[in-house]
């Protein structure tokens, strides 16, 4: 297929994107649409690829890479927006795709419009990276098939989401009992590739995983350091001991945290 007139490098993808986001410098918390997950579906290439385009494009100071609080997420995460130089660049780039017409087809008629004309005659917001992502594999744009733009993004983010889901629950499965055996880390390395899971994705679900691990790990052990400390302050008879020993396999201590923790308080049970 030859080039249209809306082709655009994948920097310039980029940068016509990050065209819709002002003062982001200025902000503490960052929209979600700055990360890489969304940079690379929003201008249509795979994740795995787009760090380097992200990479180039710091280099060159086009964009600004931070690490930040993003909405929606519980951990910091890389966000980029551009750079004084680079809304140079994307406002040539808008300007430059503001004097264009591309054929559209429209109630089975082929017309030629702007960019502008084109989010005139829709019901949806479009962007000109909503336009151009639409025009990377067609000659022809068709009208029908942009005004159902947030019909298919919002299945395609649910299909996305309904993947992760199902390999964190299995992940978790894996890291119930505190560690994953060689063939539990091969399931899993298939159940990644059939469901796509990025490396980066996989190492934040891996790493919320272990924190949560960890978080309740520590709980178990407080309530059982909780619990010795009151029986210490009443003492010890038969009964008490039994009901202890009991605990731990209700908090799933193994005998030798137990132990550590009796022995911090100086108690033998």
């Amino acid at each position: 297929m030859k080039p249209g007139p809306l082709s655009l490098t994948t920097e310039e993808r980029i940068l016509l994107y990050l065209g819709d986001f002002r003062n982001m410098e200025e902000r503490f918390e960052l929209p979600f649409a700055l990360t890489q997950k969304a940079i690379a579906f929003s201008v249509g290439i795979q994740r795995k690829h787009v760090s380097r385009y992200l990479d180039e494009l710091v280099k060159d100071q086009l964009i600004q890479e931070r690490k930040a609080h993003v909405e929606g997420q519980k951990q910091r995460m890389l966000a980029y927006y551009l750079a004084p130089t680079g809304w140079k660049r994307a406002t040539d780039i808008k300007a430059h795709l503001g004097t264009l017409k591309v054929p559209v087809r429209v109630k089975g008629k082929v017309a030629e419009m702007s960019l502008q004309e084109i989010d005139a005659a829709t019901s949806v917001r479009l962007t000109f990276s909503d336009i151009i992502r639409e025009a990377m594999d067609v000659e022809t744009l068709d009208m029908a098939h942009l005004e159902k733009i947030d019909e298919r993004r919002k299945r395609e983010m649910d299909e996305t989401l309904t993947k992760i889901e199902a390999y964190t629950k299995a992940m978790l499965t894996a890291w119930q009992d505190g560690k994953v055996t060689a063939t539990e880390q091969m399931l899993l390395q298939q159940l990644r590739e059939h469901l796509a899971v990025s490396e980066a994705e996989h190492k934040r679900i891996e790493g919320n995983i272990m924190q949560r691990i960890l978080q309740e790990e520590e709980s178990e052990a407080k309530t059982y350091r909780d619990i010795l400390r009151h029986a210490q302050d009443h003492g010890f008879d038969a009964k008490t001991k039994k009901l202890l020993i009991d605990l731990r396999e209700v908090l799933d201590l193994d005998k030798e945290e137990a132990q550590e923790i009796e022995d911090d308080l100086g108690l033998k049970i």
